[in-house]
């Protein structure tokens, strides 16, 4: 197998090997290799007529789409480094990403210019940046710099510098800034390349603020096929995306997956409208097919689903599975540079609810395992960050001395070698002296037919120290099972500690932009006043039963 080169290089020289090839395809554009490499020159000469030098960091405010991806290559190649930043972040967490970050320069699409100045520091559009004309607003202390456009620069491009700056998800406490490598996106890429079957196009439907979406950008620009962009998450858009070619691979996070499961049995999309059988051109029927009722035509157009972002549970996958989705259970974090392990199809009967075993390159091990094999998920990997920007000490607390990178995961190995991954660590809770991962009990409670979306956390109680409880989304048309029958429903899966004290039915969790829950947020919204103690306990048969009071 050959490197993925980093995704300047790579673009570069897929510009000049098959020049008219589709490299973007993006609503009303098609954009060639050629077309798309001038454009990011043209981004290039515009960073550097704006003030950005080698070791400067930008940051990115915009959609999916092909300027936004075209940056990545810009920045590269004149050795600054992008910062994309979820768009869905308040004007308040945008300024405190900016002061996380320090970027040079802020570039946003329309969509997103009011709130690109919250950041503090000079603005300048996408487009007016290829331009090369006035689009670079000035901040009180820093007059705009002179637009003259200037030649593209010359390339020379270390592959140890920054590729970007992803911040941590910060579902508690404060974001930090992760620094990945092109080296680390270009290791990453390549042990995909191996693990998955040949694409021929990846759709990208998740934000550039995501590793996961960085990663996408970088295996189809490094594999010179089609990147089919879907600047913002729409089940019906990306089913007929799907549908139409020339997609083969995609990444999705659990929540996405379910929907579009969902939409797919009920024949949903456009593509599928109107009597139910609409040709694509290519070939592909979309609609009833081999007579299968709800069967949309995906199959043989999709050869990889990853899966990750979060707990997966394990009906998801099965349902998937036999609906004709090859999903790929994955298990990943930002500071690994993306994919960690993957589960491929033939191990998922056997392998129920794992995260599969390690990327080709990539190791995993537990570190100061329990009796039942429990503790720390460990990774070493080429595609490991650098560091956290301006955090030394966090960069050093993230590896341990022989320079195993510290997930904060708690999972374990099988006798197989496939990893199982129970919770983070900060996010167990304990009652009366039990541990228990709210990530499990999330799974089994999504199990339940009425239910589509579960976050769990504890709440402080007097006489078990926390019970927990859970957060249901109902599925569109299903009735709100009552607490006697959620509870039944848990007690034939999980021990009775496990089971929720309190089912709440709400109409959203909380959620990161890439898709993550925040505990935190939900753990406040579910507070309540401390139980007495002594207080009768509402989940089926008494904790007393199951404590083991540490000594």
């Amino acid at each position: 197998m050959t490197t993925p080169l980093s995704l300047p290089i790579a673009l570069r020289d897929h510009a000049a090997l098959t020049p008219d090839a589709s490299a973007i395809l993006e609503p009303g554009r098609t954009w060639s290799f050629a077309a798309l490499d001038a454009h990011a020159d043209g981004l290039a000469a515009g960073l550097v007529a704006a003030g950005v030098r080698p070791g400067d960091r930008v940051a990115l405010l915009a959609a999916p789409s092909a300027s936004a991806i075209a940056l990545l290559a810009a920045a590269g190649r004149v050795g600054a480094c992008v910062a994309p930043l979820g768009t869905r972040l308040t004007a308040r967490e945008l300024a405190a990403a900016g002061v996380e970050i320090r970027p040079r320069l802020v570039a946003h699409d329309s969509e997103h210019a009011d709130l690109a100045g919250a950041l503090g520091v000079r603005t300048v559009r996408l487009d007016a940046l290829a331009a090369g004309d006035a689009g670079v607003a000035a901040t009180r202390d820093a007059p705009a710099p002179a637009t003259a456009r200037a030649p593209a620069p010359v390339m020379r491009l270390d592959p140890n510098a920054p590729a970007v700056a992803v911040l941590t998800s910060g579902t508690t406490g404060r974001p930090k800034a992760a620094l990945l490598s092109h080296a680390a996106m270009a290791a990453s890429a390549g042990a995909w390349s191996v693990a998955l079957p040949r694409a021929t196009g990846w759709l990208l439907c998740l934000g550039l603020a995501h590793v996961a979406g960085l990663g996408v950008a970088w295996r189809a620009i490094g594999a010179g096929v089609p990147l089919i962009v879907v600047p913002a998450f729409d089940v019906e858009a990306v089913l007929d995306a799907l549908r139409c070619g020339p997609a083969s691979h995609v990444s999705l996070v659990p929540t996405q997956l379910a929907r579009l499961l969902d939409a797919d049995a009920a024949g949903g999309g456009r593509a599928s409208t109107g009597g139910g059988r609409v040709s694509t051109g290519g070939g592909r029927v979309a609609g009833r097919a081999n007579g299968v009722p709800g069967h949309t035509g995906l199959r043989g157009v999709l050869r990889a689903v990853l899966l990750g972002g979060g707990p997966i549970p394990p009906g998801l996958v099965t349902r998937a599975l036999a609906s004709g989705w090859p999903v790929i259970p994955t298990y990943g974090l930002t500071e690994a540079g993306s994919g960690v392990t993957a589960l491929g199809r033939a191990d998922a009967a056997a392998h129920p609810g794992s995260a599969g075993r390690p990327l080709r390159g990539i190791r995993v091990r537990i570190a100061d395992p329990a009796a039942d094999g429990t503790g720390e998920i460990q990774v070493r990997t080429p595609a490991a960050f650098s560091g956290y920007l301006g955090r030394p000490e966090a960069t050093a607390a993230a590896f341990d001395a022989d320079g195993w990178l510290r997930t904060g995961d708690a999972g374990r190995l099988d006798p197989d070698g496939f990893l199982h991954v129970l919770d983070r660590r900060d996010d167990l809770l304990v009652s009366g002296g039990e541990n228990i991962s709210p990530a499990e009990v999330e799974t089994t409670i999504a199990e339940h037919p009425a239910i589509a979306e579960v976050g769990v956390v504890g709440r402080p109680d007097a006489t078990w120290g926390a019970v927990p409880v859970a957060a249901i989304v109902l599925r569109p048309g299903s009735a709100a099972p009552t607490d006697e029958e959620l509870r039944a429903f848990c007690l034939a899966r999980l021990a009775p500690y496990k089971v929720p004290d309190e089912f709440v039915v709400v109409a959203a969790l909380p959620r990161t932009p890439s898709g993550k829950l925040r505990r935190a947020e939900l753990r406040v919204a579910l507070a309540g006043a401390p139980r007495a103690t002594g207080a009768p306990r509402a989940a089926g048969a008494p904790r007393e039963e199951h404590v083991e009071v540490p000594t």
